[in-house]
């Protein structure tokens, strides 16, 4: 059997790691069994939550790259896929280093500079989000966390358990919330832009990035922009089947175009 020349790589937005993925990576491996599917945490969180995060995008990229450039194959197809905080590192990645990867996929980011304060924390859930913040209870906050990112009820019930055992085995710190927090308040394109294939997702049942921010980095970034009508922010949590098949797809027809590109 051929190796496996299409990679995903992976990761979750503000105050969590890989663990958080849930029945989502799996189902991504079984609809597109072709890819070698790879998992990072951003610094801070996960395998790296006893380091301290950086407070600039910048500093997390250098430092992720560091850690997982030796898995990067530039001969390879190469497509990074990020949620909401993460999405933004992942731009801020593309733009800087243009040769690591070939396609980017971004799940209900926002964007200081594009997209209004309002539009990128509704003022619904400012309160959760502080609480999320300040409090020190692992079961209350992600509780907190949960009530935040879905929209279906039953998920509380489901994942609230699971959640905070990760915690227990990799506490996130207040302060490293805090400074991935900053870090996506103060990040800012200025006009930049990533110069490969783009995927953004949106949901249009987000209560915490309004549908109009989605728009509005589709406008600035071009790419395709596919709608979710009633996931929450945690697209993941909420849609893991929809989400596996859309970015299967996606990547699928990316990685044809690319050989077709080198051939």
């Amino acid at each position: 059997m051929d190796k496996k020349k299409l990679n995903i790589y992976l990761i979750r937005g503000l105050t969590r790691e890989s663990g958080h993925w849930g029945d989502f990576v799996n189902l991504l491996e079984s609809h597109l069994p072709e890819a070698n599917i790879h998992l990072m945490d951003l610094p801070g969180a996960g395998i790296y939550h006893r380091t301290k995060a950086p407070s600039s995008l910048k500093k997390m990229v250098d430092f992720m790259r560091k850690e997982v450039m030796d898995r990067i194959n530039p001969e390879e197809h190469n497509i990074i896929f990020a949620t909401s905080l993460a999405g933004m590192l992942a731009t801020e990645w593309t733009i800087n280093y243009k040769n690591d990867f070939d396609g980017l996929i971004m799940v209900n980011s926002s964007f200081k500079g594009i997209c209004s304060t309002n539009e990128r924390a509704n003022k619904s859930v400012r309160g959760d989000m502080l609480r999320i913040l300040l409090t020190n209870n692992i079961k209350r906050r992600e509780r907190l966390i949960i009530k935040v990112n879905s929209n279906k009820s039953e998920m509380v019930d489901k994942l609230l358990d699971a959640w905070v055992l990760i915690q227990k085995k990799r506490k996130m710190s207040r302060m490293n919330i805090l400074r991935q927090t900053l870090a996506g308040m103060r990040y800012e394109l200025k006009g930049k832009k990533p110069e490969i294939p783009i995927l953004i997702i949106g949901s249009k049942g987000d209560r915490m990035v309004s549908p109009s921010c989605i728009e509005k980095i589709h406008n600035h970034f071009g790419g395709d922009l596919i709608w979710h009508p009633t996931s929450g922010h945690g697209l993941p949590l909420d849609e893991p089947e929809w989400l596996s098949k859309t970015v299967s797809n996606w990547s699928r027809e990316s990685f044809k175009n690319y050989k077709k590109k080198i051939a």
